[in-house]
């Protein structure tokens, strides 16, 4: 069998439970990543967002598994966070309703968003639009797209939309910032 393949596997089968084991889940991801990058860069990039997204879900540094409440009383479960996280980032391109999410974990909306904003430190609409516009400084450093093809593949609804949101979160529009990290990145290669 490939080692590409089985690195895949690997990773799959590794974020399922909420139970997992926090390292080798990321280090199969990382490495399904690596081995998928040449040939897929999408999947590759979609193996990475798993990992990023299992690592920021992770309230505990040392990775005990604890399911006691997040920071403070009322926030979620280890396992809710998580398994709320990884619906979000493998859904970024799409409609991420707030009852989809409260609906993952069993928890009316209101309990989930006063949650989540516990847990997280931002609400889940605000966490959202922040990992779609990670998402878009992404895209607009490794790839020549347009701005209306990275909004839609990054779950906005078009070109405005992104650069309102990019100018809310950033302080400037998309096509500056693309220029200005073009610019910086021209600088720091000699």
């Amino acid at each position: 069998m490939d080692p590409r393949e089985t690195a895949m596997q690997a990773a799959d089968s590794s974020i399922k439970p909420p139970s997992e084991d926090l390292p080798a889940a990321v280090q199969g991801l990382i490495e399904a990543a690596v081995a998928a990058f040449d040939a897929d860069r999408d999947n590759s990039r979609t193996y990475l967002l798993r990992a990023s997204a299992l690592l920021r879900s992770n309230p505990r540094a040392d990775g005990s598994g604890s399911t006691a409440r997040s920071k403070s009383r009322g926030g979620l479960l280890a396992w809710e966070l998580r398994r709320v996280v990884e619906h979000i980032e493998t859904r970024l391109a799409d409609p991420i309703m707030a009852t989809d999410l409260a609906n993952l974990i069993d928890v009316s909306v209101g309990r989930f968003f006063r949650a989540f904003k516990v847990s997280v430190g931002v609400g889940p609409i605000r966490y959202v639009a922040m990992r779609r516009v990670e998402a878009v400084c992404t895209m607009l450093t490794t790839t020549r797209e347009p701005l209306s093809q990275i909004a839609l593949a990054c779950g906005l609804s078009d070109k405005a939309h992104l650069c309102k949101v990019f100018r809310r979160t950033i302080g400037m529009s998309p096509s500056a910032w693309r220029r200005a990290m073009t610019a910086r990145d021209a600088r720091a290669i000699p």
